[in-house]
C-alpha cells in the first residue's frame, strides 16, 4: 500500500513538473504580427533590450520576456477641418485688416513611418507615447509651411503646395536627414546623408512619407470675389471670342465671294475659249471644204474638157442652182424660167 501512495505521489509531482515545464515552454514565446516589430522586454523588471530590434515572427525570449510593440506599417495623421493661414497676396486688395481673409480651412491626411534604424532614439525620448508628439510636431509645421503661400496658390498650385507641405513636415519629423529609402521618401535637396547625420539632425526619429491635400476651404468673401474674377475673365473672353467669329465670318465670306468670283472668271475664260476653238474649227472647215471644191473642180474640168472661162462659169452657175433649194429646173424646152418651186 505504501508503494502505490509513492508511485502515485511520484506520478502527481512528475505530471506537475510536466506541467510547468510546457507552461515555461509555451510561455517562452512571443509573437509580432507582420505589422509590428518591437525590442526584448523584461516582465519581471520592465528593463527593454534597445540592442536589438525584432522583426515579425514567433521568437524565443524566455519565459520571463516579451515584446515592445511598434507599429511597423503606416501611421495616420488625420487633421480635419484645421485652420492655417495664407501668406497674403500683394496683387489683391485685402478688404478686412484682421487677416479674416487670409483663413483656409483645409483637411489634411499624413502617412508617417517610424525609422527602424532610429528605433532606440525613439524609444529613449518618448517610448511608445510617440503619436500624439508627432501630430502636434505636425500640425505646426503644417501652420508654419502654409503660411508661404496665397490663397491664390492654394487653389491654382495645388500640387506644388501639397509638395512643400510634405516637405515641411517631413522635415520637421525626420530632420534634414535624408531619407532611409531615396526611392521611397523623395531625398529632398540639402538633406544629409544618414552616415553624417547627428541625434540632432534626425528630428523626431520618424520618416513623413505621403501628404494629402483632401479639402480645401477659403472664406465666403474671398470666395465671392474670385467668383467675380472668374465671370468678369469668362465674359471677357466670350467677347473676345465673339469678335473673332464675326472677323472670321466676314473673312469667310470674303473668301467664299473671291472662290465665285474666280469661278466666274473661269467660266468666262472657258466660254471664251471654247468660242474661240469653234470659230477655229469653222474656219479650218471652210478651208478644208473650200480646197477640196477647189481640187475637186480643177479635176472635173480636166476630165471633162472644160477649159475655157465661159464654160467653167456656166457650170458654176449651173452647179448653185442645182445647191438652191427654191430653184426649179427643167431640160430640152424651149423656155427655161426659173422661179420658185410650186408647191402641190
Amino acid at each position: 500500500m505504501a508503494d502505490k501512495d509513492a508511485r502515485f505521489a511520484v506520478l502527481i509531482i512528475v505530471g506537475i513538473v510536466c506541467v510547468v515545464f510546457f507552461s515555461l515552454l509555451l510561455t517562452s514565446y512571443a509573437d509580432l504580427h507582420y505589422y509590428e516589430i518591437g525590442f526584448k522586454k523584461s516582465k519581471t523588471t520592465g528593463s527593454v533590450n534597445t540592442k536589438r530590434i525584432y522583426s515579425a515572427g514567433r521568437k524565443w525570449l524566455g519565459p520571463t520576456f516579451t515584446f515592445k510593440k511598434f507599429d511597423a506599417v503606416g501611421q495616420e495623421i488625420m487633421f480635419n477641418e484645421s485652420t492655417v493661414y495664407a501668406a497674403p497676396d500683394p496683387q489683391e486688395d485685402v478688404e478686412d485688416d484682421s487677416g479674416a481673409s487670409l483663413t483656409i480651412t483645409v483637411d489634411i491626411h499624413i502617412i508617417y513611418f517610424v525609422i527602424p534604424e532610429d528605433l532606440k532614439l525613439l524609444h529613449d525620448e518618448y517610448d511608445v507615447n510617440y503619436h500624439p508628439i508627432i501630430t502636434s510636431s505636425a500640425l505646426a509645421a503644417l501652420k508654419d509651411t502654409a503660411s508661404k503661400f496665397t490663397l491664390k496658390q492654394f487653389y491654382t498650385e495645388r500640387e506644388e503646395v501639397e509638395n512643400k507641405l510634405l516637405l515641411g513636415i517631413q522635415q520637421r519629423l525626420g530632420g534634414m536627414c535624408c531619407p532611409v529609402n531615396c526611392n521611397v521618401s523623395n531625398c529632398f535637396v540639402g538633406c544629409i546623408s544618414r552616415d553624417q547625420c547627428t541625434v540632432k539632425d534626425k528630428g523626431l526619429f520618424v520618416d513623413a512619407r505621403y501628404l494629402q491635400l483632401t479639402n480645401l476651404k477659403i472664406p465666403y468673401e474671398v470666395e465671392q470675389r474670385n467668383l467675380k474674377t472668374l465671370i468678369i475673365t469668362e465674359e471677357t473672353a466670350k467677347e473676345s471670342f465673339t469678335q473673332q467669329a464675326a472677323v472670321i465670318e466676314k473673312e469667310t465670306e470674303q473668301k467664299v465671294q473671291q472662290i465665285k468670283n474666280s469661278a466666274l472668271e473661269v467660266t468666262a475664260n472657258s466660254t471664251a475659249q471654247a468660242a474661240l476653238i469653234a470659230a477655229k474649227s469653222q474656219a479650218s472647215y471652210r478651208q478644208i471644204l473650200e480646197a477640196a471644191r477647189r481640187k475637186g473642180l480643177m479635176t472635173l474640168f480636166s476630165s471633162t474638157g472644160l477649159s475655157t472661162v465661159e464654160h467653167k462659169n456656166s457650170f458654176d452657175y449651173l452647179r448653185s442652182l442645182a445647191d438652191n433649194s427654191n430653184a426649179h429646173l427643167t431640160v430640152d424646152f424651149d423656155q427655161l424660167i426659173m422661179g420658185p418651186t410650186k408647191l402641190p
